[in-house]
């Protein structure tokens, strides 16, 4: 019996490491770059004019940097507000103002939008702003300040913004971090304010319900929302969290850009649902912070990302948190990353 129940151990043990290694083969391996920075939260935007490539970050006042080719050379050119934000958070959360997250870039109306959060970590007195630019070019970016904001004891968390125009033509602001987790507003047509109450579509129930980060994504007939959920960053290496708890990135679709978002199960996204899109998996560590991007050059969408590489002077590391990029496959129905 004790010589049964050992073998059945190595058994499952064995097909554990088969599963383990299946999964992580699952997911490709980003593009190698050259000349890239500290990033995190990234928005790749690429402009129509000449094809150059704009990246936009979190911290450094909302850091940008260019490349003429989507492997780099990635090289930092300057912020979106070097005079830090307009916006004015209650006295003892003030400085989020210098601290530019999660900027949100997109072509709207012949020129660039920005929206971009201040707040402090782990505060609810948070702000959404708005800066507008023609050309994305440091120097060049207009601050409009407030475009919406949340208090202690809110809902929700107004951080990591993000853009999307309706099926109406109508433009949406959905956002959030944590608490009661995603939540969009409608935006007057001017993009600079709100119109209405916020109404939530994404919820984990597990606490500490770990989503942020989210970006809806418009292919086909659907309205793809994706969004981070797990421990983002302040890895260390040898206190790292349970496997499986760090950053990865899950999906929900919809008909309407208004929701309700299901998962491929079915599942609607406000009951904890989520298909999963990325993970863990060989020098990538903790992936989220997603956007998406259309690159005229291949014709593919591009999954943007940042991740916490494994091998690094410091593995685990924030410090050197790194840009991730892979193509997209569609041909599902569903979002299934590939390699550029």
């Amino acid at each position: 019996m004790m010589h049964y129940s050992l073998s059945l151990t190595t058994v499952l043990l064995g097909l554990l490491a088969l599963i383990s290694c299946s999964i992580a083969a699952s997911f490709p391996d980003p593009l190698p770059l050259s000349g890239s920075a500290f990033i995190h939260d990234p928005s790749l935007v690429q402009r129509a004019s000449d094809g150059k490539y704009y990246l936009f970050t979190t911290h450094n006042k909302g850091g940008i940097l260019t490349a003429t080719n989507l492997a780099g050379p990635w090289t930092s050119v300057g912020p979106i507000l070097p005079s830090d934000s307009s916006i004015n958070l209650p006295l003892h959360d003030l400085a989020g103002r210098d601290d530019i997250w999660a900027p949100d870039v997109s072509f709207h109306n012949g020129q660039y939008y920005a929206y971009y959060a201040v707040s402090t970590f782990g505060s609810q007195n948070s702000a959404i702003g708005l800066a507008t630019s023609s050309s994305m070019d440091p120097g060049t970016w207009t601050d409009h300040g407030q475009v919406f904001a949340s208090t202690t004891g809110a809902a929700y968390n107004a951080i990591d913004p993000n853009l999307v125009i309706d099926e109406h033509g109508s433009p949406v602001l959905t956002f959030g971090s944590f608490w009661s987790d995603i939540y969009q507003v409608n935006l007057a047509s001017n993009l600079q304010s709100v119109s209405g109450s916020p109404v939530q579509v994404s919820f984990n129930s597990t606490s500490p319900q770990p989503e942020e980060g989210v970006f809806v994504w418009k292919h086909g007939n659907f309205y793809y929302l994706f969004f981070s959920s797990g421990t983002c960053c302040g890895f260390v290496a040898n206190n790292l969290p349970p496997a499986g708890n760090e950053y990865k990135v899950f999906v929900g679709r919809s008909p309407s850009a208004h929701g309700p978002f299901v998962d491929k199960s079915g599942r609607d996204l406000r009951q904890t649902g989520g298909t999963l899109v990325l993970a863990s998996h060989g020098n990538v560590y903790a992936p989220g912070g997603q956007s998406i991007f259309t690159d005229s050059k291949s014709g593919k969408d591009i999954f943007v990302y940042h991740y916490v590489p494994v091998n690094s002077p410091q593995p685990y590391s924030d410090t050197y948190a790194s840009l991730g990029l892979n193509a997209i496959d569609w041909s599902s129905g569903w979002p299934v990353l590939t390699s550029i």
